[in-house]
């Protein structure tokens, strides 16, 4: 990830430690399914969804009991592990993976968790008890992270604020459809840009077993961001039809995290085509800016300086991303553009 989140907490965080706490207390509780496995604000919302929530925790109540204690045991310990997504994404420990192959008693599982989320985590019943809405949330993340404007996951995309009317789509940063028991778990739940969030882009990746190991945690506070630095592969007389090459530098050396963000979210194929289709836009306006008759008070030197000088803050505050190294490696590394370059000089010059 290019920056990392401030995690917050707020009423919505509570559906996930009601779950955890029902399956805590189903390790030593066998006397029977009642409301006292349930966290007297959750009991309300089960009892309100007979039954995607409460027949569903009666089945997986009795599987339990069927199970001695120390299976038991290691099944709520494999859940609880199972959530601890910054642990996860240092490769350190790796979740319980439920794919929709699954059946019998880890179908009614998995179908539980996932309804949690696109069911009851923005439905009636947990808005009614917890009197808080998913936008609610949205909104006092947003205010949290006021200064993160653009997707901090790919830098393109623009992201909703709590000023708009409608919000971003969450990312289960472990897909939900593989890894279902952190549906409603927070810390896996990742405001991103539609792009980041498509089936053409992420999807259902396996982003534990299919890249390196090694994740970037999204509300990772330590992270010290990636630097953009890029390169032209092949120069081409069509400015649209160059090639470039991308480099992504992080401080921290996280050579593996960044091979698997890259290819989660197929950054290097995304920028090829952004820059490519934007490219002589930018290259244009470079010119136009250079030419620009308010600006005969400045010397050429000084006009160039001060374009990219405005692009170095807007990179700066989180407006841009890409455009200023794009362009550094175009006018610097483009032979084409150097001559073009020359030749416009020596009119304003003239």
């Amino acid at each position: 990830m290019i920056r990392s989140y401030k995690f917050i907490s707020t009423e919505h965080s509570k559906l996930h430690e009601f779950v955890i706490n029902f399956f805590k207390r189903c390790e030593t509780n066998i006397d029977g399914f009642n409301e006292f496995l349930f966290d007297p604000e959750f009991w309300p919302i089960v009892t309100r969804h007979k039954k995607i929530l409460r027949s569903e925790f009666e089945k997986i109540y009795q599987y339990l009991c069927d199970l001695s204690q120390d299976d038991r045991s290691a099944f709520i310990q494999e859940l609880i592990e199972s959530n601890e997504i910054e642990v996860i994404c240092k490769g350190e420990k790796k979740p319980k993976k439920l794919d929709n192959k699954c059946n019998g008693i880890e179908k009614v599982i998995r179908d539980l968790f996932i309804n949690l989320y696109s069911q009851v985590l923005d439905g009636k019943p947990f808005q009614s008890v917890l009197n808080i809405t998913l936008k609610q949330h949205f909104d006092e993340f947003s205010n949290a992270n006021h200064d993160i404007t653009l997707c901090p996951i790919c830098g393109i995309g623009e992201l909703k604020k709590a000023e708009d009317d409608c919000r971003d789509q969450y990312d289960h940063y472990l897909p939900k459809a593989l890894y279902p028991f952190s549906s409603v778990n927070f810390y896996n739940l990742v405001p991103c840009c539609r792009e980041c969030n498509s089936l053409e882009v992420k999807g259902e990746k396996d982003i534990v077993e299919d890249f390196t190991g090694k994740l970037f945690f999204p509300y990772d506070e330590t992270h010290k961001g990636i630097e953009l630095q890029v390169n032209i592969k092949q120069d081409a007389e069509e400015v649209k039809n160059i090639d470039w090459v991308f480099h992504f530098i992080n401080s921290d050396d996280k050579v593996d995290e960044i091979v698997s963000w890259k290819g989660i979210y197929n950054i290097e194929g995304r920028y090829q085509g952004y820059v490519k289709a934007r490219i002589k836009k930018w290259y244009n306006s470079y010119f136009e800016y250079l030419k620009n008759p308010k600006l005969k008070h400045l010397s050429l030197e000084d006009r160039k300086l001060t374009y990219i000088g405005v692009l170095e803050e807007d990179e700066k505050e989180g407006l841009n991303f890409i455009r200023r190294p794009v362009l550094d490696s175009f006018f610097s590394e483009s032979v084409i553009v150097q001559a073009e370059l020359e030749a416009m000089e020596y009119q304003l010059i003239v």
